[in-house]
């Protein structure tokens, strides 16, 4: 495996300690954490070893949250638990999605008994997890992809699904799935660790459709990823526009869904390589785990039908979805580390692949991390 470093800064170090999505779009990587509300592009330099912080991108200023930050805390904004990304060139949008889930207090080693077993009985959303959105980014003199810092630069607004501090439509769409229904219920639901509702990974299909991977729940060991297809509705009076679902489903569900024989793990990140999807697999829990990468084979053919009994189940078969061998044994040197969280393209033949939580031996002040890229 081939590591580059991933610089940050002091202003972009949240990022680099719950790096959770990315995307490759020429000269630079656009980067987010699942913690805090910021998005960063970094650029090139060294030949591709390095690429360092050009700007840090408050998402709010674009976007409508239910907790938007306080006036005193102007670059910051209630975590949005950014966890999955990815660029329709072809209507030039970069995609972003929140977990959806509910969340749990973590028990810790330095705690006593009563405050762990405080912690673990807190089961709470994060207003602002509920979240997918789009944004528009231009191509610069050099062909290179940039946000437009002022809206009169494009006429492309961003865009977003309804949404508030506990649900948004597709969260409600889901609660109707008798799939899912047990595991989102709105007066208990399930925590996202605990193997509940927790979306992570997103991919754009070139006819405008979106599809977004679940982490769980995984069902008798069977993956889901849905199939999305968002239209724009104008609203002169928000940040952004407003995002609605189409019906594409069976019995009238605004999603399509796809079952994947991941050998048991979640969705934890999704991208294309030609007309094959790449899906980062991993445990629904926060189990120490290898990265594991399957290739659904000619996947570009499942998308953008119309009708609702599409719907079908994806097994591992060498013809069909296959995992990944990644040229090299990873091995973890910190246990609790190094969770693979996020991949994307690096370049025509070789993948990237990022952690959150990074060992110390990815971590390095001030606020750098190394990210792996291994060959397909």
């Amino acid at each position: 495996m081939k590591k580059i470093k991933l610089q940050f800064e002091k202003e972009g170090e949240g990022i680099s300690k719950s790096l959770s999505a990315f995307v490759r779009l020429g000269d630079s990587i656009f980067a987010a954490g699942d913690e805090g509300g910021d998005l960063a592009r970094l650029k090139e330099f060294d030949d591709g070893t390095c690429f360092r912080l050009k700007e840090l991108i408050n998402l709010s200023n674009w976007f409508d949250f239910p907790i938007p930050p306080q006036k005193d805390q102007t670059k910051q904004v209630m975590e949005v638990d950014l966890e999955g990304m990815d660029f329709d060139y072809t209507n030039q949008l970069l995609w972003l999605v929140g977990s959806h889930s509910l969340k749990r207090g973590k028990a810790d080693a330095t705690f006593d008994t009563k405050k762990n077993l405080e912690l673990l009985g807190k089961v709470k959303p994060d207003a602002n997890r509920f979240f997918l959105g789009c944004m528009f980014l231009h191509k610069n003199k050099n062909n290179q992809f940039r946000l437009s810092l002022n809206e009169g630069a494009n006429n492309t607004r961003a865009a977003q699904l309804r949404c508030d501090a506990t649900t948004s439509e597709l969260l409600d769409e889901i609660r109707r799935d008798t799939l899912f229904t047990r595991f989102c219920d709105q007066n208990g639901g399930i925590p996202g660790k605990d193997n509940g509702i927790d979306i992570e990974g997103l991919a754009c299909v070139p006819n405008g459709r979106v599809l977004v991977g679940m982490r769980g729940p995984v069902l008798r060991g069977i993956a889901t990823i849905l199939e999305l297809a968002p239209e724009r509705i104008d609203s002169p009076s928000t940040k952004a526009d407003q995002l609605q679902l189409t019906k594409i489903g069976p019995t009238g569900l605004k999603y399509r869904r796809h079952f994947l024989d991941l050998a048991g793990h979640g969705v934890r990140d999704l991208c294309w390589d030609g007309d094959d999807l790449l899906v980062l697999a991993g445990p629904t829990t926060g189990l120490d785990s290898p990265p594991l990468v399957f290739r659904w084979k000619a996947a570009i053919k499942a998308f953008g039908k119309m009708s609702g009994d599409e719907e079908k189940f994806v097994w591992r078969s060498e013809n069909v979805l296959v995992q990944q061998s990644l040229g090299s044994t990873w091995k973890q040197v910190e246990t609790g580390a190094d969770h693979a969280e996020a991949i994307t393209l690096f370049d025509k033949k070789r993948l990237m692949i990022g952690y959150d939580s990074p060992s110390t031996k990815r971590f390095h002040k001030p606020a750098s991390v190394i990210v792996d890229i291994v060959d397909l």
